[in-house]
């Protein structure tokens, strides 16, 4: 039962968008801070005002370990959240050679950003354990701290 249509018409509205197209993306750290590696997706009806952003690390001060830990997450934090803006495009791209040689670039960098913590540290990931190279007799991927436990202190 149709209500409040009027007669001999299917639908109300009909929604049309233009295709992204690809455009050269920000930098990683500026990217998270603008919500989008896409600069063309950054329209100013939806832009914050430039340098609105409070990120950045969780301290400025601390010891050299620390402070390596604390680089290290912000680099994966960051790689991070450009492959998935990323793959986001590529839902939609799927054979975009830019995007697609990007996505390898950047999945490439994160599994050795998290290698790296992992070997220092300790593993962010399951996968960490096996990539970090770490000689576990234990299956231990959460020993800590974790970032949302105090990673940061």
């Amino acid at each position: 039962m149709k209500k409040n249509i009027p007669e001999g018409a299917d639908s109300l509205a009909m929604a049309a968008f233009p295709k992204q197209e690809w455009c050269e993306p920000y930098d990683w750290c500026s990217a998270l801070k603008e919500g989008t590696i896409f600069p063309c997706l950054n329209l100013a009806f939806y832009k914050a005002p430039q340098g609105s952003s409070n990120l950045s690390a969780c301290s400025d001060t601390g010891n050299d370990e620390q402070r390596d830990r604390e680089n290290l997450l912000s680099d994966i934090t960051e790689i991070s959240f450009a492959l998935n803006d990323l793959t986001l495009y590529l839902d939609t791209h799927p054979t975009c050679e830019n995007g697609l040689a990007l996505f390898h670039q950047l999945m490439s960098r994160r599994l050795e950003l998290l290698a790296d913590y992992a070997g220092k540290f300790n593993p962010l990931t399951q996968a960490s354990i096996i990539t970090g190279g770490l000689d576990e007799e234990t299956y231990g991927w959460d020993k800590g701290p974790l970032p949302w436990e105090g990673a940061c202190i």
